[in-house]
């Protein structure tokens, strides 16, 4: 189930590709093994290609690589995303998702193409969810195919905006409630109204809303909170997305999932920085979640694939 500050299960389809492969299919599992087993060393990302080409299948299965799923990369490795969707944060977060690779692995691993011209497809599926699948994204290989469920990514806005909103009145009041209850008591008291007033209650909730909207702190919540809603819990969506889409291209590269929960690929995401109004509101452009664990296991699947095609 989908809520404020979900872990959100992500999806690697493999499928049959349409083309044999030189190495085994490796297809996807749930990994038990220490986070440390799949890291290659970097003596490991510095053998050669006979190397790689004889112990293939033992590093896909000591390195959780999934060979089957790099049907989107051409024969140098690298891959050609033709972005199918009119949707302007989507199509930034798509950007965004292959940066966090390119800057990584400090080459243009993924570019973006045309629909003429591509070695992917990004676009939305309109499929609803079940309770076998409630993934907000997924790599299907044999038709090249990279989707996120629209439904997901429309509702995620409000989650953010509610969380965002949430922050900023849980700070408000706990700066400012007892001086809004302070204040209102001495207000109704010098008006002569006691604890003992059959309205006092009543009275006591009008008087502490007027001191509270009276405070300059106030105006500035209320500008906050419309901040939230014109733009930044579109921009915290757009940063979440970037997220989940370099998740799907990890699998693109042959990445299967991660049992470290720190890394990008594991096989459950959730980021509370996009989330938090403060941290959104500062920018996050230099966030990156690609870890180095990720990265390294991505260089070994794209050497593996290059030296055997």
């Amino acid at each position: 189930m989908r809520g404020l500050n979900h872990l959100k299960a992500r999806s690697l389809f493999t499928l049959a590709a349409a083309t044999v492969l030189l190495v085994p299919a490796i297809t996807t599992s749930t990994v038990t093994a220490q986070a440390a087993s799949v890291n290659p060393s970097a003596a490991t990302l510095k053998k050669s290609k006979s190397y790689y080409q004889k112990h293939a299948k033992a590093l896909s299965k000591k390195y959780k690589l999934a060979f089957d799923a790099q049907t989107g990369l051409k024969k140098n490795g690298k891959a050609v995303v033709y972005v199918k969707t009119s949707d302007k944060k989507l199509k930034q977060s798509v950007k965004l998702a292959m940066a966090y690779w390119n800057k990584k692995l400090g080459k243009k691993q993924f570019t973006q193409g045309s629909k003429k011209h591509h070695t992917l497809t990004f676009s939305v599926s309109k499929a609803k969810a079940t309770k076998s699948d409630q993934s907000d994204a997924w790599w299907t290989p044999a038709k090249k195919q990279l989707q996120v469920r629209w439904s997901y990514y429309q509702a995620e806005t409000q989650n953010i905006g509610i969380a965002m909103t949430n922050q900023l009145n849980d700070s408000f009041y706990t700066t400012y409630s007892n001086t809004i209850e302070a204040k209102a008591k001495a207000n109704l008291a010098a008006k002569g109204i006691s604890t003992s007033d059959k309205n006092y209650q009543s009275l006591f909730n009008q008087e502490a809303s007027n001191v509270e909207t009276s405070l300059p702190a106030y105006n500035q919540l209320k500008k906050d909170v419309t901040k939230v809603k014109t733009s930044l819990a579109s921009e915290g969506r757009m940063y979440e997305y970037a997220s989940t889409i370099a998740h799907e291209f990890g699998h693109v590269m042959g990445l299967n999932h991660s049992p470290n929960k720190k890394d990008l690929m594991y096989f459950e995401s959730g980021s509370s920085n996009v989330y938090s109004y403060k941290q959104v509101s500062a920018g996050l452009s230099k966030y990156n979640p690609v870890k180095t664990t990720d990265k390294n296991r991505a260089k070994l699947a794209l050497k593996i694939y290059t030296a055997v095609h």
